[in-house]
């Protein structure tokens, strides 16, 4: 799949197949993007309470989502290990997993938002909004997972072109459902930004569907056969969830801390919930590009592991890391040149847009910052060493990002900068972590 030792093959076979990925992210990313447009152009507080749920739901559906997007390490090795004869038997246990703990997930949601919204969310205007938002959330979590998981299994066999094409069919679709169910359009009820979860949760079962069928009917897919029934593995699921947690759990951490400081933001007026909870979506999406890398990194980097090819692994990640370097540069002077027009597509009044341009400054920052960090995760995941990404987060993030944002919060007098100018701190500390224990794994397989 990745034989080739020519150096311009190998850049154009990580192009060919890092660019439906790309796609495929930006136009996922974008897609909610328009959804939170929607809802802040439909009113302010509705955006600031559907961004506070957000900013809960994200951690949760990281968790689970990454869980399952195991399946890529493990296929892409087997594959290059010559094992293919025992892939279909692990995604089985796979799908099994996702089904175990969406339904587990979804239940504990849907009963315990009420309890943990009314104590985490001080602003009154936007505690009903979260909480509803929340509660249509919990109903999808099922198809999504068993999406994501599917979905997985194909970007494994190098198929990414196909997640790109199912995920062109996906945004229009969300768009229009999020249009008619935000404003009430064609004699739908008028649900606000509530509307953003519910047109979200129905084009996720239609992208299932067409998934279904692409693993039924596609003829580098359907030799697998994965939908016969099949005993639960004990012994699959344990390598499951050995490699899955740590992936996990590196992502909660991630996405936990994030949340965190937006929760911090709660204690500021509307409009500047708004404004920090707008720049937060913008890196979101930005974020896009070295997450597209870190998962096109991930198969091609485990398909040279599995095969014990470790100098053609590190060539990979030498390309990978080159590319994202490049593209976070570029990206970084766009948004430095547009930061007084891009608030525009988020609101109308001026506080916000005169708060959010200046926040988007620091999204400046965290897009250079992730060129190294978030590759590099998809790189120690290839290797299967997952356990470092958690622990360079715990001291990043949480020994010194948290902390120094509750000091600058509470001592100082930045305002909601503060928030902005410890995570940028703590994150530098983790893309330093990293690049540190990758050059000690690279040293360790190369003896």
């Amino acid at each position: 799949m990745f034989d080739s030792l020519d150096t311009r093959k190998q850049i154009y076979q990580f192009i060919k197949l890092l660019f439906p990925i790309m796609i495929y992210q930006m136009i996922s990313y974008s897609s909610g993007m328009i959804g939170t447009f929607m809802v802040g152009n439909y009113s302010e507080i509705e955006l600031a309470g559907v961004s506070m749920g957000i900013n809960i739901w994200t951690p949760i559906f990281s968790v689970i989502s990454t869980l399952v997007v195991a399946i890529i390490p493990i296929v892409s090795q087997l594959i290059g290990d010559g094992k293919e004869k025992t892939i279909p038997g692990k995604v089985r246990q796979f799908i099994y997993v996702a089904l175990f703990i969406s339904i587990m997930i979804s239940i504990l949601v849907y009963f315990s938002i009420d309890y943990i919204i009314d104590r985490i969310v001080l602003n009154d205007e936007i505690v009903e909004i979260t909480k509803l938002f929340l509660k249509y959330q919990a109903f999808g979590l099922i198809p999504m997972t068993l999406y994501v998981t599917l979905r997985s299994f194909i970007d494994s066999l190098g198929l990414t072109r196909l997640s790109m094409i199912v995920m062109l069919v996906y945004v229009p679709i969300n768009v229009l459902l999020s249009y008619i169910f935000i404003f009430g359009k064609f004699g739908a009820i008028e649900y606000g930004g509530v509307g953003l979860a519910i047109s979200t949760n129905i084009t996720y079962i239609f992208s299932l569907i067409i998934v279904i069928f692409l693993v039924i009917k596609h003829p580098k897919i359907k030799k697998y056969q994965i939908f016969k029934i099949e005993k639960l593995n004990i012994e699959v699921w344990y390598e499951i969830f050995k490699l899955g947690l740590p992936m996990a759990l590196a992502a909660l951490l991630e996405t936990l801390v994030f949340s965190a400081l937006s929760l911090m933001v709660s204690i500021f007026d509307t409009i500047t919930i708004a404004a920090h909870q707008a720049a937060l979506n913008f890196a979101g999406f930005l974020y896009a590009l070295p997450m597209s890398i870190s998962s096109a990194l991930t198969i091609v980097v485990a398909y040279q592991v599995g095969a014990k090819n470790y100098n053609q692994a590190d060539k990979y990640v030498k390309i990978g890391m080159c590319v994202s370097i490049g593209l976070a540069t570029i990206v970084a002077c766009l948004i430095y040149i547009s930061r007084s027009i891009i608030p525009y597509l988020y609101g109308k009044d001026l506080n916000f847009l005169k708060l959010n341009s200046y926040l988007l400054l620091f999204v400046v920052c965290f897009v250079i910052l992730d060129s190294f960090s978030a590759c590099l995760v998809g790189v120690l995941r290839a290797y299967k060493q997952v356990f470092p990404t958690c622990l360079a987060q715990l001291i990043g993030y949480y020994l010194i990002g948290l902390p120094l944002a509750f000091y600058f919060l509470y001592k100082t007098k930045l305002g909601v900068q503060s928030l902005w100018i410890a995570w940028i701190i703590g994150l530098t500390i983790y893309a330093f972590c990293m690049i540190i224990y990758y050059l000690k794994v690279l040293k360790k397989n190369r003896l």
